[in-house]
């Protein structure tokens, strides 16, 4: 195998690229938790959440980056002691060193994340976002400069993150304008002379970058600029994300009977339990699905046109508020719900470094087991 070794900050980038922290939920915890950004990783598992069985087998087989859908430091770290299990877990994966990246509400909400591979799982298709997302991290950067300076000016703020739409690299802008200023006495323009004004051709150069980047990307411009003092407009953006946003839903491929449906979507999800609740119709064609804990967007699912909501766990009167709502409710289980991104995450990743020449070994890890059990009522 050929290329470069990946680094924790190589999976952080495409973890960025492809369910950015800003579009998780604004109560939640993702990121890089445990771990040196510039440390290397030769092998990364993805999985649901971070108990003893997984660290154990993570340390034997010498994995040096886990990426968990469920964040290990969520509440306030209050203490941090071998003493308290939570707590211990984290001291031995940073002692070894093994970092620990979370990607939660944000992998939710990304195309291709927790929603749309449940709704796929469940035979759903023409997915939609329950709750759209806007991004507001996207900022809009204005800078005007000499047509001879434009390239340079570009490349140094693509180098910084901007330019970036969708999938696409190094978008930008440009329009032609009169610009004009008077230079004070001891200045040194880089047109025209001291203690005149000046009149010249200059381009309008626009293009988005992070709002988290701007810092960055006006630092590359004060490097890159020839002027003494740029002008820079810097616009903060609401922008509509297509394909972002909590829960989906979609249609099947035909119209099926509720209750056969649900016992189909146990099986298929291999939910140890299973809850059917509210009123749905005998015959369903339009379901909407949550990973894990999803009964909050049952007003959402019914405004959608959903016949049934598909989720992990739902509170009691959330059964009753479906039966007001005309809908049903099926809860297969937070574990059963989520657990289904963990294969697809390896793959994604796997895929998009080798794309980009970094070499590390990728792999799902399938030992997870749901913390709740049945129990089987005693016979008389």
């Amino acid at each position: 195998m050929s290329g470069k070794p990946a680094t924790i900050g190589d999976f952080m980038e495409a973890m960025e690229r492809w369910a950015p922290a800003w579009s998780a939920e604004s109560w939640d915890k993702v990121g890089l938790q445990v771990g040196d950004p510039a440390a290397p990783a030769p092998k990364v598992w993805t999985a649901l959440e971070l108990d003893e069985p997984l660290l154990a087998a993570a340390l034997e087989a010498k994995v040096a980056l886990l990426l968990l859908h469920h964040p290990v430091l969520f509440q306030p770290l209050e203490q941090l002691r071998v003493d308290s299990p939570a707590t211990a877990r984290l001291i031995k994966a940073a002692s070894e060193p093994l970092a620990i990246f979370a990607a939660h509400t944000n992998l939710d909400s990304a195309p291709g994340g927790v929603n749309d591979v449940l709704g796929e799982r469940l035979g759903l298709s023409e997915l939609t976002p329950l709750v759209p997302a806007q991004n507001q991290d996207i900022a809009k950067l204005v800078v005007f400069t000499p047509p001879e300076a434009m390239e340079e000016i570009s490349r140094a703020l693509f180098d910084v993150g901007a330019g970036n739409i969708g999938d696409y690299r190094e978008c930008s802008f440009a329009a032609v304008g009169v610009g004009s200023f008077w230079a004070p006495p001891d200045g040194h323009p880089y047109l025209g002379r001291p203690g005149e004004k000046e009149m010249l051709e200059e381009l309008r150069l626009e293009m988005v970058v992070p709002a988290g980047r701007v810092p960055q990307a006006l630092d590359a411009i004060r490097r890159t600029h020839p002027y003494e003092e740029p002008a820079v407009d810097v616009y903060h953006l609401r922008q509509s994300a297509p394909g972002f946003g909590m829960g989906r839903v979609g249609s099947l491929a035909a119209p099926r009977r509720s209750e056969v449906f649900a016992a189909w979507a146990a099986a298929e999800l291999e939910a140890g339990w299973a809850h059917l609740g509210g009123r749905a119709p005998e015959v369903i064609e339009r379901v909407a699905v949550v990973g894990g804990s999803g009964g909050d967007l049952l007003p959402q699912a019914a405004a959608a046109g959903a016949q049934l909501l598909v989720t992990g766990e739902a509170r009691h009167h959330t059964a009753e508020q479906a039966a007001d709502l005309g809908l049903g409710i099926l809860c297969l289980g937070h574990y059963q719900t989520e657990a289904v991104i963990v294969e697809p995450w390896a793959r994604r990743l796997r895929r998009e470094l080798t794309d980009q020449g970094l070499v590390s070994t990728i792999e799902p890890y399938t030992g997870g087991i749901d913390p709740w059990r049945p129990v089987v009522p005693e016979e008389e």
